[in-house]
């Protein structure tokens, strides 16, 4: 699959699956962020609402907690695979950012990612077992 890389930050497309239908996004592959966190307003047009959240969840950021929500949605696609009933964190983005959001490690469990920067390039296959791993 292939991926842009703009100002230091690898972008990648996503499609979420919500209450309202679906939506093609842009998203931040970040493997420094344990979870999947999509923009507020992405997450509203989509039927996303605290109202119908799991949990209230916080983000810590350079400016203090920020409190959003978690939801499930019924699917997330990205780099040719699916991850069913999938829970995305709702917070709120700085509008400079031009992201609908971030891919997080945990869309990675139990797959080993490759990212080739000279080809342009990501790959995703099944991984080892943590177990397996090499230290």
């Amino acid at each position: 699959m292939r991926f842009t890389f703009h100002e230091g930050l690898l972008y990648v497309p996503v499609l979420v699956f919500g209450p309202r239908g679906r939506a093609a996004l842009r998203f931040v592959l970040d493997t420094g962020t344990a979870r999947t966190m999509i923009a507020e307003g992405a997450a509203r047009l989509l039927g996303f609402t605290p109202e119908g959240a799991i949990r209230k969840t916080r983000v810590a950021s350079v400016l203090g907690a920020e409190t959003g929500f978690l939801v499930r949605a019924r699917r997330l696609h990205s780099l040719g695979w699916d991850r069913d009933a999938f829970e995305i964190a709702c917070h709120r983005f700085a509008p400079e950012a031009q992201v609908d959001g971030l891919l997080g490690v945990d869309f990675f469990a139990d797959l080993k990612l490759t990212v080739n920067f000279a080809a342009g390039t990501i790959e995703l296959v099944p991984g080892r077992p943590a177990a397996e791993s090499d230290p």
